[in-house]
C-alpha cells in the first residue's frame, strides 16, 4: 500500500478494514509492534520520508482507537503502546485483571473482590478510575489531524503526545489543579493568569507553596497542550 501523496496534494486517511483488523489482531496469541503490524496489512516496506510514515501510522492508530470503543463494550481490552499492540479478552469474575504489556496476557489467577489476586492487589490500590480526558485518543479521531503530516507543528505535536503517554499521572494532577477537563493552549494560559492573580505572593492571599504548584503545572500542560 503506497501514499503517492504529492506535498500539494489533500491527505486522507488510509483505510483500514475495521473487520479485518481486529481479526488480525485476535488470532495472534502475543503482542506485535506497531510496524510489525503495518507491513502485515498493508503488505509494502514502511516508507522511509517522515510525513508518508506519518499519514501510515495516524490512519493505523485512528483505526485502532475506533476498534478500542467497539471491542471494549464486548469484553475486549486493546493495549495500544506502539511496542506491543494486543487485543485480549478481559478475565470474567473471580479473575486476576492485571495485564502485562509484555508478554501480552492478563493474569488470570483467582482473584478477590478488587478484581486482582494476591500479587497484583497491591499494584491495583483503590476502585479503578476514569481518565477525565484522553489528548492522545482526542488527536487520533479527529482525522482532520492527518494534515500535521505535512505540518512544522508536527514534531511538536508529536513530542507533546509522548510526553503525555509518559507523564500521563502528572497531567492529570495539573488539569485538576486548574480546574480544567478540555483544555487547548489559550485556556491553560487564561487559567494560569487567573490562578497566578490569586496565588502570586505579592498579592493579599498570596501562597507562595501553591504558586510553585501552579508554575511546575503549567510548565508540564504547555509542553502537552500546543494548539
Amino acid at each position: 500500500m503506497k501514499n503517492d501523496a504529492n506535498r500539494d496534494s489533500p491527505l486522507s486517511l488510509i483505510p483500514f478494514d475495521a473487520a479485518l483488523l481486529r481479526r488480525h489482531l485476535e488470532e495472534r496469541d502475543a503482542a506485535l509492534p506497531e510496524s510489525t503490524l503495518l507491513k502485515e496489512l498493508t503488505g509494502d516496506a514502511l516508507p522511509g520520508m517522515s510525513n508518508e510514515l506519518f499519514i501510515l501510522h495516524f490512519s493505523l492508530y485512528h483505526a485502532l482507537y475506533r476498534l478500542k470503543e467497539t471491542a471494549g463494550r464486548e469484553g475486549f481490552y486493546l493495549h495500544m503502546d506502539p511496542m506491543r499492540i494486543r487485543l485480549a479478552r478481559v478475565p470474567g469474575d473471580g479473575a486476576c485483571r492485571h495485564y502485562e504489556p509484555e508478554p501480552g496476557r492478563y493474569c488470570g489467577a483467582p482473584a478477590g473482590g478488587s478484581g486482582y489476586c494476591s500479587v497484583h492487589d497491591v499494584l491495583h490500590p483503590g476502585p479503578p478510575t476514569d481518565v477525565s480526558w484522553d489528548c492522545v485518543r482526542e488527536f487520533y479521531l479527529n482525522a482532520g489531524n492527518i494534515r500535521f503530516g505535512r505540518s512544522d507543528l508536527l514534531k511538536k505535536l508529536m513530542n507533546g503526545i509522548f510526553v503525555y503517554a509518559f507523564r500521563k499521572g502528572e497531567i492529570e494532577s495539573a488539569l485538576a489543579l486548574f480546574g480544567l477537563s478540555r483544555p487547548r493552549r489559550r485556556t491553560v494560559r487564561a487559567r494560569y493568569r487567573e490562578l497566578a492573580r490569586k496565588y502570586h505572593p505579592d498579592s493579599e492571599h498570596g501562597d507562595e507553596s501553591m504558586m510553585k504548584r501552579i508554575n511546575s503545572a503549567y510548565g508540564v500542560l504547555l509542553e502537552v497542550f500546543m494548539l
